[in-house]
């Protein structure tokens, strides 16, 4: 069962009509000045840093569970759907918002995106085990990746495009090779299902990524050559995982609702401080430090990196 979700029922089994959903997803305008957010009441965009409500997209999204702006700034991806009936990507015209294409992809949920580097593909994941590589001027021709054996929560292309990494509910990880869509490694080091990945920033080589998953664990990863490099155990499941712009920080939330500040060379604590009231579900970097949580009841909250990384 993917965050979104687990999200989505805890808010049922207590809604009223004065609650709001949790908020699952968040991703920052490529101005700076906007920042997207989705939720099952829909994607708003929010003024930065006030967070004042400019303007909702015209999603059909009843479950929005990912947002990734494509690195050149023109379009935003939202994936989600409904679970287990169908599976939905959207892809807007940025920054005018307005929606280019619908694809109804699968008949469960779709769970993460990612764009490679130079915006001319992307990789989508879903509940039902499969990895969908796109060009995103032909959204209906996705070649389908097989290799998991239950849903994948999350995927990233690694520097270069030519290797991407997924993972999810099988508690592994699996390096592709991009254009022959076959598994080159399987790691499989996690003991319980893995929840996130980060690719690191930087021209480091190998390339490093990191993996949360629900057993507790923060591992750093060189995947093309299959090594783990270190891990370090949390006092609770980590929910959503994001580097620093320099890479020399991992930002991560939790289900205690708390943000967390790790070294990267150590994978030592720096800092551990409040964020929100409940589980905090996603997580954003703003370029001018600040970072963002988004968790239940619409909470969102505000947090300073420079405060994070002494």
């Amino acid at each position: 069962m993917s965050l979104g979700l687990l999200a989505t029922l805890a808010w049922l089994a207590g809604a009223t009509d004065a609650v709001q959903p949790p908020i699952t997803a968040l991703a920052f305008a490529p101005n700076g000045k906007e920042v997207v957010v989705g939720s099952q009441a829909g994607i708003e965009v929010r003024g930065w840093p006030k967070l004042e409500r400019l303007r909702r997209l015209p999603t059909e999204l009843a479950h929005v569970h990912d947002l990734a702006f494509a690195p050149d700034g023109k379009r935003l991806l939202a994936v989600g759907g409904a679970p287990a009936r169908r599976g939905t990507l959207e892809l807007y015209r940025w920054p005018e918002g307005t929606l280019l294409k619908r694809v109804h992809a699968s008949k469960d949920l779709l769970l993460a995106a990612a764009w490679r580097e130079d915006s001319s593909a992307l990789v989508v994941t879903g509940a039902d085990g499969l990895v969908r590589l796109y060009e995103p001027d032909q959204l209906a021709k996705p070649r389908l990746l097989e290799g998991h054996s239950r849903g994948v929560l999350a995927a990233m292309f690694l520097p270069g495009g030519k290797e991407l990494v997924s993972a999810g509910l099988d508690e592994t990880l699996r390096v592709w090779d991009v254009e022959r869509g076959q598994v080159t490694r399987t790691l499989s080091n996690h003991t319980r299902p893995v929840l996130g990945l980060a690719v690191r920033p930087g021209t480091a080589k190998p390339a490093q990524l990191a993996s949360i998953g629900e057993d507790r664990t923060v591992r750093l990863w060189q995947p093309s050559i299959g090594r783990l490099m270190r891990f370090a155990r949390l006092p609770t499941v980590p929910l959503a995982v994001a580097w620093s712009p320099d890479g020399q920080t991992l930002l991560v939330a939790s289900k205690d609702g708390r943000l967390r500040s790790l070294q990267a060379d150590t994978l030592e604590t720096l800092t551990d401080t409040d964020g929100l009231d409940g589980w905090a579900y996603s997580l954003a970097i703003a370029s001018d430090g600040s970072v963002l949580l988004g968790g239940p009841g619409g909470q969102i909250a505000i947090k300073n990196i420079q405060n994070m990384t002494k």
